[in-house]
């Protein structure tokens, strides 16, 4: 299992996330991102297992979104953010 932060994102993952902050009137300094990837045991197979978690440390709200390949955690970010799931906007 890793974890990374925000800044260890790849840069068209920060940008999108990014974009979407701006784009809904949010300071993503006011967000703690991180990703968590599980691997699988040795002798299974399948793809690794990631997940990215959000939270708004104003308010401490958290949501955590299956990422990886054939997933869109942007967008399902992106609706809660737009839908009021963090809170109103900080800007």
């Amino acid at each position: 299992m890793a974890t990374h932060q925000f800044h260890e994102f790849s840069e068209d993952e920060k940008a999108d996330a990014e974009s979407i902050f701006a784009s809904h009137g949010f300071d993503i300094i006011d967000f703690d991102i991180r990703d968590e990837d599980q691997y699988r045991a040795a002798n299974s197979a399948g793809p690794i297992r990631r997940q990215v978690m959000v939270t708004r440390r104003s308010n401490d709200k958290s949501v955590v979104y299956a990422a990886g390949q054939g997933t869109a955690w942007h967008a399902e970010f992106e609706c809660d953010l737009a839908s009021g799931v963090f809170g109103v906007s900080s800007v």
